[in-house]
């Protein structure tokens, strides 16, 4: 069995050309288009648990033609408006939504997380809307099985101070990935405590807010920081000769275009992400 995964949207908060932004990056993908438009980043696996809900999730369902409603699970790094933007909630069924695949949908986030879905909804929720969304906060090492089947296990970001950031290892028939958006390095005992969980990826998708650089003990990565923490798997027996590895997540800060990045990262062996990009793990 495969596993799809695909990446509905690739750059950092200020998205790619950046709202406000002239800088020579952001003049190129305004110019040119295509790969080099990023919107804010969101990963859909098997068309039913999904990464991230930032406020672009719209665009994101029109320009990949998706059923949102099939998705029955909802995994929230954070609380950042880029990666959590709970408002669209407040219209997950009717008179706003008729005829849903999944009449019900669970959202799995710390606390903070929680708390921010409940205040940014409250105003609007109707009590009708509310009995179709369960709403779970957990910490770091929670583990748990979504009703589709999906082993799921909540790790430690390295992210904002003060809130419990996550990334999550997905497992599902035998295929078992591991998902960044937004952290910096993480130290050797989490990656000791992946062991110890008996994980091993097929597919590694990193933060590279930062493109080819190396951020070092920032709450972000670049591509060389990525290549170390793929050596500290290595050293920790948690992935294989065949695992895929992939960049995301990237600002128009790390100066580089999508073509750019493309070809510096072409030899390193790390997928470059894009808007749209799918990719099967088997």
């Amino acid at each position: 069995m495969k596993m799809r995964l695909l990446f509905l949207g690739t750059a950092a908060a200020e998205g790619l050309p950046a709202l406000w932004c002239n800088c020579p990056v952001c003049a190129n993908a305004k110019k040119t288009g295509g790969r080099e438009i990023r919107t804010r980043s969101q990963i859909l696996i098997d068309d039913c648990v999904m990464l991230d809900f930032p406020m672009d999730t719209y665009m994101h369902v029109i320009n990949n033609r998706l059923d949102l409603s099939r998705v029955d699970t909802v995994l929230i790094t954070h609380a950042h408006m880029d990666h959590c933007y709970p408002q669209e909630f407040i219209l997950h069924g009717a008179p706003f939504a008729h005829g849903m695949t999944e009449p019900h949908i669970t959202v799995y986030g710390n606390k903070t997380v929680k708390k921010t879905f409940r205040q940014a909804t409250k105003p609007e929720m109707r009590d009708s809307i509310k009995r179709s969304i369960t709403l779970n906060a957990i910490c770091p090492f929670d583990s748990f099985t979504t009703e589709g089947g999906y082993e799921i296990t909540a790790l430690p970001a390295k992210h904002t101070k003060g809130e419990d950031c996550l990334i999550y290892a997905v497992k599902h028939n035998g295929v078992t990935v591991l998902l960044f958006n937004d952290s910096g390095i993480l130290p050797d005992e989490t990656y000791a405590r992946m062991a110890e969980l008996n994980l091993k990826f097929d597919a590694i998708s990193f933060d590279c807010t930062y493109g080819h650089a190396r951020h070092g003990s920032g709450r972000h990565m670049g591509s060389l920081d990525a290549a170390g923490e793929r050596e500290k798997m290595k050293r920790y027996n948690l992935v294989h000769e065949n695992t895929k590895y992939v960049l995301t997540h990237f600002s128009h800060n790390c100066e580089m275009s999508h073509a750019e990045l493309e070809q510096t990262e072409k030899d390193n062996n790390f997928t470059v992400a894009y808007d749209g990009m799918k990719i099967e793990i088997d």
